[in-house]
């Protein structure tokens, strides 16, 4: 249900969740809240008892879902950070590369280039589904065993080249293990689930007062939108690269054409 959600457009999506919330509660409300209300029957001035504890209870609801969202927030920028940091560390040892002498200048540079073809391309779908792209894995150790099997010639001063390019290369790896680790950073199930209950005790609070149930009504629908509008934000975030509104590879993208455009 929640794949499908990201698929969907963003009104459209956010539409949905909202209705998931509201028609509930708005049935409970005609249904369940006569009976509800006479727990409190009998208890003088009970709503404004029900009223503390409302206030009380969105208090503490609100800083959950408001911590939450700062959270997913920083998580996908974050996740879009590693992306443009792992760009600008090809476009650094692509440069490098361009140093070295010939047969191994060229193929450094095509195996960098097709690495970022790959993660840019097929390689970017495995990214959106929490997965590590093979080929991207195989042309990364390719990468690896090429500029540790080179043998530099002090002489000429191509030792100092080549330790650029290890740091240069240690550098390229931690970035992207920051982005391929960014896809799988995501909210844990006791904390939906807190959320989930959250909600239905909301509502559960709103079934004590002694109201007209045109005000239920819309006391309800208002509240419930509203939380299911942040929920929805809250999913989106929560997976960076997952569905039609996640992250882009617009920054390798732009990296690959510094490097060399394509043929």
């Amino acid at each position: 249900m929640i794949d499908q959600l990201h698929q969907l457009p963003l009104l459209l999506g956010g539409a949905i969740v909202c209705l998931i919330f509201v028609v509930p509660t708005l049935i409970g409300s005609a249904l369940l809240q006569p009976v509800v209300s006479r727990l409190l029957r009998g208890e003088r001035d009970a709503n404004t008892v029900v009223g503390l504890l409302l206030n009380a209870f969105s208090l503490y609801y609100g800083v959950l879902l408001a911590l939450l969202s700062i959270a997913v927030f920083e998580n996908y920028n974050k996740a879009q950070d590693a992306v443009g940091r792992e760009g600008s560390s090809a476009v650094a040892l692509y440069n490098i590369f361009s140093g070295y002498p010939e047969p191994a200048r060229t193929s450094l540079s095509e195996t960098l280039l097709k690495y970022v073809d790959e993660e840019t391309g097929p390689g970017w779908a495995f990214q959106q589904g929490n997965q590590v792209s093979t080929p991207g894995m195989r042309l990364v150790d390719r990468l690896s065993r090429e500029l540790l099997g080179f043998r530099p010639d002090r002489a000429t001063g191509e030792d100092l080249l080549h330790g650029e390019a290890l740091r240069a290369f240690a550098e390229f790896i931690e970035q992207r293990r920051l982005r391929v680790q960014a896809a799988g950073t995501s909210i844990p199930r006791v904390i939906w689930t807190v959320v989930m209950v959250g909600a239905a005790l909301n509502v559960f609070t709103l079934w004590l007062f002694d109201l007209k149930r045109t005000t239920h009504f819309i006391l309800g629908g208002v509240l419930m939108a509203f939380i299911g509008l942040v929920v929805y934000m809250v999913a989106v975030l929560d997976r960076p690269f997952h569905g039609a509104h996640g992250l882009r590879p617009d920054d390798l993208i732009q990296a690959r054409q510094q490097m060399q455009p394509r043929a």
